[in-house]
């Protein structure tokens, strides 16, 4: 599976794309981007999912050139803390978050705008890769909001 390119950000200038996957295992090796690094958001029920499937999923994003990554769904803090310390030696250093008490639309408005990796990345993290596992509703909905991203902050804000 290759990532499909959705939109375009303004403000972070970075190229918008999702995977969806059935499960963490089927992540390519691989991920064709148009830029070096990139920025990457998990939606993910990772209640079950065993502590080494979740570290292989993130030693495979570190290798594709993840800079900066958000986890959101059930579990995701373990998800995170599992990417975390994938990545605790790895400099200039790795951002991470994550969104357990966000809606989706706020984590995902969160990577969109408001993720900025290490200053040492900016020129090379271009784009922005949204990752849904196993849920093609989540999918759908991440590929309309990032596909008209000035719908999707009108509604985030009228929400708020």
């Amino acid at each position: 599976m290759s990532p499909v390119r959705i939109g375009h950000s303004e403000v972070s200038q970075r190229e918008l794309f999702s995977l969806a996957l059935p499960d963490l295992q089927s992540l390519p090796d691989s991920i064709s981007l148009p830029s070096r690094h990139f920025i990457a958001f998990l939606a993910v029920d990772a209640a079950g999912i065993d502590a080494a499937v979740l570290s292989e999923f993130s030693r495979k994003l570190l290798r594709a050139g993840c800079v900066y990554f958000c986890a959101w769904g059930p579990d995701c803090e373990r998800v995170h803390d599992t990417f975390d310390q994938e990545c605790l030696d790895v400099e200039p250093h790795i951002i991470t978050t994550w969104h357990s008490k966000d809606s989706l639309d706020d984590a995902l408005w969160f990577f969109v705008f408001s993720t900025f990796p290490d200053d040492a990345y900016s020129d090379t993290s271009r784009s922005g890769l949204a990752i849904s596992i196993g849920r093609p509703d989540w999918n759908d909905h991440i590929c309309t909001r990032l596909a008209d991203l000035d719908a999707f902050t009108k509604d985030v804000m009228d929400d708020a």
